[in-house]
């Protein structure tokens, strides 16, 4: 057995800096600490094609790729609720309102303002109710109120270059997708009915779906997942409700 060490690994190492955590970043921590205790995070993953989606919005000229894609998402949830849900004390709820959070990185740290029946408002009340809300978020001038109620979370890593993203999810809800930075690949999921032998490149959001695997099960989040790629194929059905 080596000898016990007994003064500190780090000593003449010099700390840059030291400090306590508190307020947002210290609630964040303890929020995530609590999801993975209570929570058996499983994951899938997702190559959503997303021409369909570009052109819609270009001919449009009225929102962005995100405005578009978190309406998908909602609509998804109101088809499949078992993800518009929280599981809290054993209590496993699904909710009517789809109130999709949207996770914003702010100078104080990671908020998810929700946006409120995300399903029902039409584009116009979407885009300046997700404007104002992160304008405000940003400037920190939020009310507590508008980070509460969320019954999904998004969060959006392709901002920030990322291929892949492997999010926690946000208690007490039941399951958040992440999405990646849009991509190109040449790529076949049936090569085998490919008889030129030339696989055309494919406009591609990679997402992850994580789930507390202890309410969910991987099906549930399969029928949402091609839901959610039913949507963005057909984006003119989007704002019809």
């Amino acid at each position: 057995m080596p000898d016990e060490i007994k003064t500190d690994p780090y000593t003449g190492n010099e700390i840059i800096t030291e400090q306590v955590l508190r307020g947002t970043r210290k609630f964040i921590a303890d929020s995530l600490m609590e999801s993975y205790r209570n929570k058996i995070h499983a994951s899938s993953f997702k190559y959503l094609e997303i021409k369909t989606l570009r052109e819609f919005k270009e001919k449009l000229q009225k929102g962005s790729i995100v405005d578009h894609f978190i309406r998908a998402v909602a609509l998804s949830l109101a088809q499949k609720p078992e993800l518009n849900a929280t599981y809290e004390n054993g209590v496993y709820r699904m909710y009517r309102d789809v109130n999709v959070a949207y996770a914003v990185s702010t100078k104080r740290g990671l908020v998810t303002p929700v946006l409120r029946k995300a399903d029902t408002l039409d584009l116009s009340g979407f885009m300046q109710n997700r404007k104002s809300l992160i304008s405000e978020v940003m400037d920190w001038k939020h009310q507590v109120s508008d980070l509460l109620g969320g019954t999904f979370t998004i969060t959006n890593m392709g901002n920030f270059g990322i291929d892949f993203t492997h999010p926690i999810i946000n208690p007490p809800q039941v399951a958040i997708l992440g999405m990646a930075r849009i991509c190109r690949l040449s790529i076949s999921w049936d090569a085998s009915h490919d008889d030129s032998g030339i696989i055309e490149p494919k406009e591609l959001l990679p997402v992850s779906l994580t789930y507390d695997h202890s309410v969910i099960d991987g099906a549930a989040v399969a029928e949402f997942l091609q839901a959610l790629q039913d949507k963005v194929n057909n984006p003119e059905t989007l704002w019809n409700s």
